[in-house]
């Protein structure tokens, strides 16, 4: 806990400073847990496709379904197909306006 007590203490001031939040105190830090049985990165060459995997997860809320542990080469598989069949099935689009 101590190796993010720095963020714990700077996030409430830029989500202030940004406007995401308006009503957090400058001087309030962030109430932070460390949840135990959560899927992990192991190694220092995986952390693009499992932070992608691991947001788009909790966006679907249900980040209790996530593998553990996470198989990068399974997930890495799984989204060359998802990329492949939106350019396949996506609508023409040029400009932002579908074209007709």
């Amino acid at each position: 806990m101590e190796a993010i007590q720095p963020l714990i203490n700077i996030i409430p001031h830029l989500l202030r400073q940004s406007k995401v939040l308006k009503f957090v105190a400058p001087d309030s830090p962030l109430t932070c847990r460390l949840l135990k049985g959560i899927p992990q990165q192991t190694n220092g060459g995986d952390c693009g496709i499992f932070i992608i995997k691991y947001a788009e997860y909790i966006h679907e809320m249900k980040i209790s379904t996530m593998p553990n542990p996470f198989d990068t080469k399974l997930a890495r598989h799984n989204m060359a197909i998802q990329m492949y069949k939106y350019a396949i099935e996506k609508p023409d689009v040029q400009c932002g306006q579908a074209s007709r």
